[in-house]
């Protein structure tokens, strides 16, 4: 049950699972733990690995040894979904699971769902038939709206709720406020699903454009030197994405584009692609601490904010992304 000393922002009524409990799970664990009523008895964690098993044998939670695949999810998830009755809570936070597939399970069961990406099944990064702009995360993006549009309405499901995406954008309109009120301009705080008003507040603002820096607060013996490139995330994550081609948003506004690059057939259009990898593609970047630099353009997507999902979740019955 959740601590008496931190906020309970919602009740869980149902079954929780939790898919995958590498880094982002471990760490996601104690939030659900701190900030939501649930029943523990009730609560499975899936993970082809059992290395930390030790974990969930001491807060009496159950684990399967399991890997979530395009051909067992159904049967292995629905028990678990649907035991003991109440509204189930489903925290995708694996690799290589079909996030599009997981949610329409869920809105099936009337099963509430998240995560931090719109993953693909086992296979997608490394499919030698596919072309480049089906292997983008903008093709994944246009699957999950699709689903979306043709099939609105039944439980809730937050895709995409990372840190960045997903908590940056919050983010970003607080940092909007701020600047608007910096700068002494007439306004008023647009609502949080109010597009068109944010973005005529950023247009008053002056803005012509975001650029969002992570800082990586890990601490190790040998410290990363300058001007020299480590991976402290996933390592097949940073694989599969590095070998994803180079994506670029691309505005109405830009008169040029790269040689090899090219435009999306379907969807929004609002972002092309290079017919190369990410990993292999360097660009100008900036960061407070280093100023500017040449980074990587791999398509990334990262950890969870779990505790928010509940204020999101207001619009019950949508997909939101």
């Amino acid at each position: 049950m959740a601590n008496e000393n931190w906020p309970v922002y919602g009740e869980i009524s149902g079954p929780v699972v939790m898919i995958g409990f590498g880094s982002i799970g471990r760490g996601t664990l104690p939030l659900i733990e701190r900030h939501f009523k649930f029943d523990k008895s009730r609560m499975t964690v899936i993970d082809p690995r059992d290395t930390d098993r030790k974990l969930l044998d001491e807060r009496g939670i159950t684990f399967v040894q399991e890997a979530v695949k395009e051909k067992n999810y159904k049967k292995l998830l629905t028990p678990l979904l649907t035991n003991g009755g109440g509204e189930g809570f489903c925290i995708n936070l694996s690799v290589d699971t079909g996030s599009v597939d997981l949610m329409r399970l869920c809105r099936k069961l009337g099963v509430l769902y998240i995560d931090t990406v719109v993953e693909p099944w086992l296979g997608f990064y490394f499919d030698a038939k596919a072309d480049n702009a089906s292997r983008t995360n903008y093709a994944l993006r246009e699957s999950l709206l699709k689903e979306k549009h043709d099939k609105p309405g039944g439980a809730t499901a937050v895709s995409t709720c990372g840190a960045n995406p997903g908590m940056v954008s919050w983010f970003v309109k607080q940092a909007l406020v701020n600047l608007a009120t910096d700068l002494g301009l007439e306004f008023s705080e647009p609502a949080q699903d109010d597009r068109e008003g944010w973005a005529k507040l950023m247009k008053k603002a002056g803005v012509k454009g975001i650029h969002i820096a992570e800082r990586d607060t890990q601490r190790t013996k040998k410290p990363k030197p300058m001007d020299v490139f480590w991976n402290t995330w996933s390592v097949e994550g940073f694989i599969s994405e590095g070998l994803q081609p180079a994506e670029l948003g691309w505005g109405t506004h830009e008169t040029w584009m790269p040689k090899n690059a090219k435009k999306h057939k379907h969807g929004s259009k609002a972002a092309i692609y290079l017919e190369q990898p990410g990993a292999n593609t360097r660009v100008r970047s900036w960061c407070p601490t280093p100023g500017a630099q040449y980074g990587l353009l791999v398509t990334h997507n990262e950890a969870i904010s779990i505790a928010d999902f509940f204020t999101v979740r207001s619009k019950k019955g949508k997909v939101h992304y």
